[in-house]
């Protein structure tokens, strides 16, 4: 048997009975962890535009925009990108979004701490954000 629950602006007091009933049966819940076009668009709109156009660029570039394309200037810096990226993907565990464990959608690429070569996104997920951004309505 499977069972699918959405719940809604759940009350604090049902989620946690809910979340409590699920951790006594753990060993028999598989959490749903898939990226969906809804997921998808509900992640992107929740990013600032800088953010935004990073997870735009890569899934249109099969996966891939590289720093130099995302620079408005040979000077301009990315610093700060990446904090919005990760940020929001909590946000959307705590807000109820998607579960915890969610694959990061899109990563920072690069030769080490505070340098960006570019943006990768799993080659798996970029149809699904490309579909999300192209098609998406605010409708949640």
């Amino acid at each position: 048997m499977r069972i699918t629950i959405t719940v809604d602006k759940p009350t604090g007091d049902f989620q946690e009975r809910l979340l409590a009933l699920l951790a006594d049966h753990a060993g028999q819940v598989e959490v749903d962890t898939t990226w969906t076009r809804e997921r998808a668009a509900r992640y992107y709109h929740a990013l600032p535009a800088r953010a935004q156009r990073i997870v735009k660029e890569a899934a249109h570039r099969k996966g891939y925009v590289s720093a130099d394309d995302l620079r408005d200037s040979e000077d301009a810096s990315l610093r700060g990108h990446s904090a919005a990226l990760k940020r929001i993907l909590d946000r959307g565990v705590r807000e109820g979004w998607w579960p915890d464990g969610m694959e990061p959608p899109i990563q920072a690429q690069g030769p080490g701490f505070g340098k960006v070569a570019g943006y990768r996104m799993p080659d798996h997920l970029t149809s699904t954000f490309r579909m999300a951004i192209n098609n998406s309505s605010r409708d949640w």
